[in-house]
């Protein structure tokens, strides 16, 4: 067996992975609680089938691939539409939950070192978790899934600083704050150069590879961006990890962005998936069972501080009383870069915090995330009960104040439904207004942020933030409220776009004359999509497809319109 190295170990993991993992999904609970489980069980303080420290480099590349796709998340476009919340109440949060829980640590006794390290990692929440709960929940698009997504960017971004801090702590020798310059003095020069190399390689790179049309290059492509970035920057004396998020955000700026996300969700799913295997192997039954009263306690006081922390301040950001107590509660247990950070910080050559210490810290994370489905259901029955009588008619929506350049979808019926799944999947905010009060209700109990209102009423239309929009679309097929509605719209924000459907072209005229931007014919769309499907179906590629139909809608909309125009005057 010698000969065959690691692979009897890998066997094991995968084997391990895949039992414990499918059965946590099965019973609805994070795939990170199950690789951890997994982990605890074969792991050296389990029934020793592998150790921890042979798959110490898998655990290191896995961090790289998680840190390239938050830097893949974070568009320029995406952070300016949430700047509000993600630097004002996102920094805000990072911040008073960090000194809280450090003051703490630090009136108990424990070194500022390991205080400011335990404050800062605690003060951040699981990103994996909390998107799991929203998606499954379809919540994404309301208010408190903005909300969270928001104050998960800037956490992510707080954990590029957290991880230089960490061995800057720990220097026995020179000034602290000499070395945090020093270092932030390094981290700007590796940024600029990245950027710059960055600009002038990655965009045409990628260019190069897409016209060979080659999956196996563009996956080869993406590897080699990522894993050059992290060598970069660790020939800077920095860490792995920012090469990789520095590189995510430049790719973030290409039209590749989604094409390189699909490529790299395997290798980061399964890479984070081996990591946190290694941190449940470390966990250590013994002090688990002796400190079981004080971890018992430590949860509770994380959730309660957390949640306390961010209530107040989602009240003091003009949020309903139902929103804030439903963020609390989603967004107050530990994250899983507290698993990085305690595991850097209790490492033999930085040694800021103690062993014991440290598994006592990732156990309490580790029940803290646990409850965190069962904490959301609770504040999610909290804001059903508080904030369901709220309609469009009120003239004043909490759960839209904070949205800005967002869509404004008038109407749910099946075509309204369609373009809220598409904006949800292109992760674009928007806010829906449906005359309909049962519609509206069946769409908010789907998670979908339906209000009660009549999109014809200016007044309405202001509760939903119109004036913040981005564009509109009414998705309303009756002639009189359409035209109504674009009026309505157009006379008091001509320069926001205006997306309308029509059953044909004989509309058209008067449909743009009243502030129409653009006018979809639905049997001509229709034409177009079973045509397109029959062209693919004997053959043609997909974009000969496309072209041909960006051609009819150029050319041959406008001699249609001229063949309607001569039945309408016949």
């Amino acid at each position: 067996m010698e000969q065959l190295g690691y692979l009897p170990q890998i066997v094991i993991l995968l084997s391990a992975a895949i039992l414990v993992v499918a059965f946590f999904k099965k019973i609805n609970l994070s795939p990170v609680l199950g690789y951890l489980v997994a982990g605890a069980i074969i792991g050296e303080n389990g029934f020793n089938y592998v150790d921890s420290k042979d798959l110490h480099i898998v655990a290191e590349v896995g961090i790289v691939f998680l840190l390239f796709a938050i830097g893949l998340e974070l568009t320029i476009d995406r952070v300016m539409a949430m700047r509000k919340h993600v630097f004002g109440f996102g920094t805000a949060q990072v911040m008073l939950t960090s000194v809280a829980i450090g003051l703490f640590c630090m009136i108990i006794g424990m070194p500022p070192e390991a205080s400011i390290i335990i404050g800062g990692s605690l003060g951040l929440s699981s990103t994996a978790i909390v998107l799991m709960v929203i998606a499954d929940a379809n919540a994404q698009s309301t208010q408190v899934g903005r909300l969270s997504l928001a104050t998960l960017l800037l956490q992510d971004l707080a954990v590029v600083p957290l991880l230089v801090l960490v061995p800057l702590l720990a220097a026995k020798e020179g000034s602290v704050f000499l070395s945090m310059g020093t270092a932030t003095i390094k981290a700007a020069l590796a940024l600029v150069i990245i950027f710059f190399l960055g600009r002038l390689i990655i965009r045409p790179l990628f260019n190069s590879i897409a016209s060979i049309n080659s999956s196996e290059l563009f996956v080869a492509a993406t590897l080699f961006v990522i894993l050059g970035s992290s060598l970069a920057t660790n020939a800077m004396d920095l860490s792995l990890a920012m090469g990789a998020f520095i590189a995510g955000l430049l790719v973030a700026e290409t039209q590749y962005q989604n094409r390189v996300e699909d490529n790299i969700m395997p290798f980061k799913g399964l890479l984070m998936g081996l990591f946190f295997m290694t941190v449940g192997m470390t966990i250590n039954p013994h002090i688990i069972y002796e400190k079981l009263y004080i971890i018992i306690f430590a949860s509770v006081a994380l959730i309660f501080t957390k949640a306390s922390i961010i209530i107040t301040l989602a009240r003091l950001f003009k949020f309903s009383w139902g929103a804030s107590i439903h963020a609390g509660l989603l967004l107050a247990q530990g994250s899983e870069f507290a698993f990085i950070l305690f595991g850097l910080a209790s490492k033999g050559d930085i040694a800021i915090i103690e062993p014991e210490t440290s598994q006592i810290l990732l156990t309490v994370v580790t029940v803290s995330m646990a409850l965190t489905p069962a904490l959301s259901k609770i504040g999610e029955l909290v804001c059903k009960r508080t904030d369901s009588h709220i309609s469009a008619d009120d003239n004043s929506i909490p759960s839209a104040s904070d949205l800005n350049r967002h869509v404004v979808i008038a109407g749910f019926g099946r075509v309204g439904e369609m373009v809220a799944r598409l904006l949800s999947a292109q992760k674009i905010n928007y806010v829906v207004i449906e005359a309909d009060a049962k519609r509206a209700k069946n769409g908010r109990e789907n998670g979908f942020p339906v209000h009660h209102g009549d999109a014809s009423k200016l007044y309405a239309l202001k509760a939903v933030g119109i004036e913040r929009a981005k564009a509109t679309i009414i998705t309303i097929d009756q002639s009189v409220y359409l035209k109504k509605t674009i009026s309505i719209i157009h006379k008091a924000y001509p320069d926001i776009p205006i997306v309308v459907r029509s059953v044909d072209l004989r509309n058209l005229k008067s449909l743009e004359k009243v502030g129409a931007t653009i006018v979809v014919p639905e049997k001509y769309e229709a034409g177009l999509q079973m045509a397109g499907a029959l062209l693919k179906a004997i053959g043609m590629t997909e974009y000969e497809v496309s072209r041909l139909k960006n051609q009819f809608r150029a050319g041959d909309y406008k001699n249609a319109k001229e063949v309607m125009v001569e039945e309408s005057s016949s």
